[in-house]
């Protein structure tokens, strides 16, 4: 919208911190939302959050569209941060649990790639009312926020309860008819409807038995901390290298390389998003193929790569001030350059990668922690990055740049390998061999022919 002259003679032409407000104040309706969000993913189950949190965007983007003032803007932005923090703890959840042993790295890799397609739908939407001349130039944008949240209102309750959900609530025989239905299509459970269900039960009672309830739990083994680092740390990464400074911000970035035409920026905008869509649904598909070290190491290195070069070209064109256009060209196609590596990893994985490596009783207090990792360095993008960017120029890019090379630290030592583990039986990479144990126990009293060898796997190394 920040191309668009209606949306900004509207608003008083905001810029710096007015700009960031614009942009944060639906963080911080995510904020608001995330003490609670994840008590009732936990407490009424995966599908009324979602009901509820679509709900909200709908009205927020009635209120955004039908905007008069500034007040009534922020709101609608407020409010759609808040119903879309229900939805970001409830979603994710639903489908690792829900999808087939197979397909789940797919699926919950694709789950995050989809914030493309509402990108691409905003991009476009707001190409073509660029030429409007009037504030529905901007409203149409405003009120098409809505459009996928209605759907999500008609058929959430067509979905299945989570099975995992529904064992922790002492409806076991639900979660059977669940999985017996959706995994292997047949009325009466098969031997791997009943391994699932042996396996969801001695995961819960497990962690049951350590107390694995509150956010403390986080703190008190070895394991948990560990997982805490990896949850938080990946909520840092994907909005703290380089992205956010590209995505909300990138007419600021295109104007400092000289391409100040606004229908242009919309374009260079719209591609992008189509772009980025493309290239993350197809790492959604090598995320079992070649593993989420190789892709997290990948990506982040060749990000590194990427903003450094990016950093010395527009040096470089600062110092010519703009007159050699073959430096803004370099930068055009490294912001794409970026965007792949970024979306090798950083756009498929961190929902998938998550959900193995959180336990269930962790699993929406994890994610929580993951959203506010997100909030908090979204709020540091909003407020910060339009500011430095006025003020430094080519020369904020270097923050970046040194962040990127202690996420690449951070995620060689700390981040295991999880490739070919269930839900439940990743656990013993970080908790030790006895939540296998356990787990082999219970699938045993149920199916006497289990076979009780097994394999540890970590980094594609066995143990």
């Amino acid at each position: 919208m920040q191309t668009l002259d209606h949306w900004k003679s509207e608003f008083d032409y905001p810029s710096g911190g007015v700009l960031g407000l614009l942009v944060n104040i639906q963080t911080i309706g995510g904020v608001v939302a995330l003490p609670v969000a994840p008590w009732m993913a936990d407490k009424y189950g995966r599908r009324h959050p979602i009901f509820l949190g679509s709900c909200i965007i709908i009205g927020a983007a009635i209120l955004q569209g039908c905007a008069t003032n500034m007040a009534m803007f922020l709101a609608g932005r407020f409010f759609i941060g808040l119903g879309g923090m229900f939805i970001s703890c409830a979603a994710p959840p639903l489908l690792g649990e829900l999808a087939y042993p197979t397909h789940r790295p797919i699926i919950t890799g694709i789950y995050n790639t989809t914030w493309y397609t509402g990108a691409i739908v905003a991009a476009w939407a707001t190409y073509g009312t660029f030429h409007m001349n009037s504030n529905w130039s901007w409203r149409i944008p405003s009120l098409l926020q809505a459009l996928v949240s209605i759907f999500q209102v008609i058929f959430v309750y067509f979905l299945p309860e989570s099975p995992r959900w529904l064992v922790a609530n002492g409806r076991a025989a639900e979660a059977t008819k669940v999985l017996s239905k959706h995994h292997s299509g047949t009325d009466e459970p098969t031997e791997l409807v009943r391994l699932q269900i042996a396996e969801i039960t001695s995961a819960i009672e497990f962690e049951r038995s350590v107390e694995s309830v509150s956010y403390l739990q986080f703190f008190k083994t070895k394991g948990n901390r560990h997982r805490l680092v990896v949850v938080a740390s990946l909520g840092f990464i994907i909005q703290w290298c380089g992205n956010q400074l590209i995505g909300p911000y990138l007419a600021l970035v295109l104007s400092d390389i000289g391409i100040t035409d606004g229908e242009t920026q919309n374009l260079i905008n719209g591609g992008l998003q189509i772009y980025n869509f493309i290239i993350a649904c197809s790492s959604a598909t090598l995320i079992d193929r070649i593993g989420r070290r190789p892709l997290l190491l990948t990506s982040t290195i060749g990000m590194l790569s990427t903003f450094t070069v990016w950093t010395i070209l527009a040096a470089r064109n600062q110092v010519e001030n703009g007159t050699h256009k073959g430096f803004g060209i370099g930068i055009v196609v490294l912001i794409f350059v970026f965007f792949t590596f970024y979306n090798i990893a950083m756009s498929p994985l961190p929902i998938a990668y998550l959900l193995e490596v959180l336990p269930y009783t962790l699993r929406s207090k994890g994610l929580s922690i993951f959203n506010l990792a997100q909030i908090c360095s979204g709020l540091f993008n909003g407020f910060v990055n339009p500011v430095a960017l006025k003020a430094l120029r080519w020369k904020y890019y270097i923050v970046f740049v040194v962040a990127q090379v202690l996420w690449l630290s951070i995620i060689y030592f700390t981040y295991p390998e999880t490739r070919g583990l269930a839900l439940e039986e990743v656990a013993q990479i970080f908790d030790g061999r006895q939540v296998l144990d356990r787990t082999l126990d219970i699938k045993a009293e149920g199916i006497p022919e289990v076979d009780h060898k097994s394999r540890v796997t970590s980094d594609d190394k066995e143990l």
